[in-house]
């Protein structure tokens, strides 16, 4: 498998791992040093978005992915794609359509993620 598929296989492992309230999983795929800045330009740490999750504050109930991309740079990979999450945020269901990137890097043969950002599309 490429490195690139395999990010994006990851990519796909995370979205599902949101989905499932996984955090075993959350924990293996996200960085210590994870800055995820959402749609709405709040940003969260690691532990600050695996607590969203856990504690029901953010619940994601469905991701449907499209147009996911990789490009890899050594040990680090740029992802893009759209994505319409279906969530439940402070009692409200909302569904989001967004431009995404992430970033991805290769520590000791294993891929984290260190960077989310997201674009509200119109």
């Amino acid at each position: 498998m490429s490195d690139a598929a395999a990010v994006l296989a990851l990519d796909e492992a995370r979205f599902d791992a949101q989905v499932a309230g996984d955090k075993a999983r959350l924990e293996e795929l996200l960085a210590d040093e994870l800055h995820y800045t959402h749609s709405n330009a709040s940003v969260d740490t690691k532990a600050s978005y695996i607590d969203s999750i856990l504690s029901g504050r953010v619940r994601y109930r469905q991701i449907d992915r499209s147009g996911q991309q990789a490009t890899i740079f050594g040990d680090a990979a740029v992802c893009t794609g759209s994505a319409t999450l279906h969530v439940t945020a402070g009692g409200h269901d909302r569904s989001l359509n967004l431009r995404y990137t992430d970033v991805w890097v290769r520590r000791n043969g294993a891929w984290q993620m260190v960077a989310w950002q997201s674009t509200l599309l119109p």
